[in-house]
């Protein structure tokens, strides 16, 4: 029996000093943003007024971003994050179409094949001639301000239809 115990111990005293293969996993995320108006003055600077005329182009385009969120499956983290990801497909289709804004813009978005599929429509549109506002300009931006203010104009926001659907 003493035999036994000691042989039982050498194998596990053996089995402890053997050199055991550690496989360590390592997850890797890819991230990329897009952002605008960070950089607004704050309160310590006086802005002057400037004025930039417009452009927008008369053809309505549509993109189609899904090569963005190829990676994501839509889960209810990704559905929970919505908005970030209708940023960055008016960016990518702002970008596509070198526009600095798109006017009337919609946003779709779909699950196809359980992948994120985000189309954007709008009118694209530049920035151009930017100028030092006249006192004309200032009364033309403080004339549309009261009339947004005295409520002639009701513009309602559209409403956002929303349909989510849990896929196990």
């Amino acid at each position: 029996m003493k035999k036994l115990l000691l042989f039982a111990a050498a194998i596990t005293f053996l089995a402890s000093c053997y050199p055991t293969e550690h496989v360590t996993t390592t997850t890797t995320y890819d991230y990329s943003e897009s952002s605008a108006r960070l950089l607004e003055g704050n309160s310590n600077f006086i802005v002057t007024p400037t004025i930039a005329d417009l452009e927008v182009s008369d053809k309505k385009i549509t993109h189609i971003e899904k090569d963005a969120f190829a990676n994501f499956v839509v889960t209810r983290s990704v559905v929970s994050n919505i908005a970030a990801y209708k940023r960055i497909a008016l960016s990518k289709a702002s970008k596509a179409h070198n526009a600095d804004i798109l006017l009337c813009a919609e946003i779709d978005i779909e699950t196809i094949d359980r992948h994120l599929v985000i189309t954007v429509t709008g009118y694209p549109a530049i920035y151009k001639k930017f100028r030092k506002a006249t006192d004309k300009d200032v009364e033309l931006v403080r004339d549309a301000q009261e009339i947004r203010n005295s409520g002639t104009i009701a513009i309602d926001a559209p409403q956002q239809i929303m349909d989510v659907k849990v896929i196990k």
